[in-house]
């Protein structure tokens, strides 16, 4: 495990914003390290930050805000047009198979012969 300066320990345990902003871009790995000996030393000395304890997280995992809504819209609005037509291109092949079937029987009927579900056993 890596030494930490014990200034900047000290700092981060009591909530300096400085002290963060020297190590928010080191690796998630090192930053984690840092907060278990921030937290260490928390519980020994009893320090409580001077924001409370709100604000940032040493080990917290970078969030993005940023949600485009349009461009989910859009791709909702395409997702639900798939849908849509391949819906209508089942229902269109369904009824064919029913006129096509139909159409079989019919012809069958027409020539004599027995319909396919009523083959003697």
């Amino acid at each position: 495990m890596a030494e930490f300066s014990k200034e900047l320990i000290r700092a981060l345990a009591n909530g300096s914003k400085e002290a963060y902003e020297e190590i928010k871009n080191l690796p998630l790995a090192l930053r984690m390290a840092i907060g278990v000996e921030v937290d260490k030393l928390k519980r020994e000395e009893n320090i409580v930050p001077m924001d409370g304890g709100a604000g940032f997280s040493i080990y917290e995992q970078k969030k993005s805000n940023y949600v485009d809504d349009d461009a989910v819209r859009e791709s909702m609005q395409r997702m639900m047009d798939i849908r849509k037509e391949n819906e209508e291109r089942a229902e269109k092949a369904r009824e064919e198979f029913i006129k096509e079937q139909t159409r079989h029987a019919v012809e069958r009927a027409r020539s004599g012969l027995t319909r396919n579900d009523r083959l003697p056993r």
